[in-house]
């Protein structure tokens, strides 16, 4: 039976550090770090997920593998900005517990917090 090949790529160096599980029709194959996975499979139709190791983050594509061709998928983190706000959110949050900062700046500092939470949970 001809065999064709799936092959998975990040676009971009950050994405390639991090490590990311690969689900094929929701079975769990292994997981990517690097910059490309080859995967032989019969062809046809498949669900391809890439989920972050982070829970919740996950992204999927229905697939077409013709005979004896290679298919090519290539995933982005759109997620980007909003995960270096979080991320410096929880530095200032911390920052804010331990150096107990003066007022109106906690005060501040809080809102902008909940604000960008309340757009997040909108955007969601």
């Amino acid at each position: 039976m001809l065999q064709s090949q799936l092959i998975i790529s990040p676009k971009g160096k950050l994405m390639a550090m991090r490590p990311h599980y690969l689900l094929i029709n929701d079975q769990l194959l292994g997981v990517i770090k690097g910059n490309e996975a080859h995967v032989k499979l019969p062809p046809g139709r498949y669900k391809v997920t890439i989920r972050s190791m982070y829970k919740f983050i996950e992204s999927s594509a229905d697939v077409y593998i013709p005979i004896g061709e290679s298919k090519c998928l290539t995933f982005i983190d759109k997620d980007k900005i909003w995960n270096w706000l979080f991320n410096i959110d929880l530095v200032v949050w911390f920052l804010k517990r331990i150096l107990h900062v003066p007022e109106p700046w906690g005060t501040i500092s809080e809102m902008v917090s909940n604000g960008f939470f309340a757009v997040w949970l909108l955007r969601i």
